[in-house]
C-alpha cells in the first residue's frame, strides 16, 4: 500500500514536471531576445552611440592652439521602442587649428521599459580623438558659386565607458570613423557633415557576449560662427545598424575659446 502511494506521488511530480516544460522553453527564448536587446543597450550607453555626431573641426590658423566646450543633448529609440535620453558635456583641444582630442562626460536615463524597477540614469564618459587629413577648396560650394567653402575629410577613434548600464554590466566601447564635413558661406558658415564608421562593445564586465562590429553613420548639418565666430551649433542623426536599436536624434552647442 505504501508502494503504491509512492509510485502515485512520484506520477504526480513527474506530471507537473512536464506541464511547466513549455513555460520553461519559452521563458528560454525569451531570455535570449532580453539579452540581444540588452547588447544594443550596452552600444547605446557610451558617448558613440548615446550622443548625437558632430562636424569636423574648421581649420584655424596653425600658429594658435584652441579650446572648445561642448553641450550635447541626444534622444534615442532603443529596443522595445523605448526613448532613452542623454545629455553631456565636453573639452576639446585643438593643436595648431588641426586635430583635435577631448574628452566627454555626462548621463543617460535607463531603459525603464527592459529593466523594470532598475531605472534612474547612468554615467557616460569618453575620450576622442580627431584629425584633419585632408582640407580641400570650394570643390563643392562652386556649384554654388560660392569659392569660400571648404571640404574636410577626417579620421576619428573614441573610447567610451559607462558603469552599471545594465545590473552587473558595464558597457566600454572602442569605435573608428572618417567624417567629412562641407562647410559654405562667409558671414556665417553653413556645415553638412556624414560620420560613417564601425564599433565594437569590449565586454569590460565578462566575455560571456562575444564581441561583434556594428556599423553607425551620422549625418547633420549645423550652423558655424553663429552670432559669435566661436559659437557652431550642430543638428545630428545617427543610426547604428543592429537589430533593435533606432534612429538618434540631438544638438550640439559648441564654443571656441579665439586667441
Amino acid at each position: 500500500m505504501k508502494r503504491r502511494k509512492r509510485y502515485r506521488t512520484l506520477g504526480g511530480l513527474a506530471g507537473c514536471a512536464i506541464a511547466l516544460l513549455p513555460g520553461f522553453t519559452a521563458q528560454q527564448v525569451q531570455a535570449q531576445g532580453t539579452r540581444q536587446e540588452q547588447a544594443v543597450l550596452l552600444l547605446e550607453a557610451t558617448p558613440a552611440g548615446a550622443l548625437p555626431p558632430i562636424a569636423l573641426p574648421m581649420p584655424a590658423s596653425r600658429n594658435h592652439n584652441y579650446w572648445a566646450f561642448r553641450i550635447q543633448a541626444g534622444d534615442r529609440e532603443g529596443p522595445a521602442e523605448a526613448r532613452i535620453g542623454a545629455v553631456a558635456a565636453g573639452v576639446d583641444f585643438q593643436y595648431r587649428g588641426g586635430s583635435v582630442i577631448g574628452v566627454t562626460g555626462g548621463y543617460q536615463k535607463r531603459d525603464c521599459g527592459l529593466l523594470g524597477p532598475n531605472c534612474g540614469t547612468h554615467a557616460l564618459f569618453g575620450v576622442r580623438s580627431r584629425i584633419n587629413m585632408l582640407t580641400g577648396g570650394p570643390t563643392i560650394g562652386s556649384l554654388f558659386h560660392d569659392y569660400s567653402s571648404t571640404t574636410t575629410l577626417g579620421g576619428e577613434a573614441g573610447f567610451g565607458y559607462a558603469p552599471n548600464v545594465i545590473a552587473g554590466h558595464d558597457a566600454c566601447t572602442l569605435d573608428f570613423g572618417m567624417p567629412i564635413t562641407v562647410s559654405v558661406g562667409q558671414r556665417f558658415r553653413v556645415a553638412s557633415f556624414l560620420t560613417p564608421g564601425v564599433m565594437w562593445d569590449l565586454n569590460c564586465t565578462g566575455p560571456e557576449s562575444p564581441s561583434h562590429p556594428a556599423y553607425l553613420t551620422g549625418v547633420g548639418i549645423g550652423l558655424q560662427q553663429l552670432g559669435n565666430r566661436g559659437l557652431d551649433v550642430y543638428l545630428g542623426l545617427q543610426k547604428i545598424f543592429r537589430t533593435h536599436a533606432g534612429y538618434q536624434l540631438g544638438i550640439s552647442v559648441n564654443y571656441v575659446r579665439l586667441p
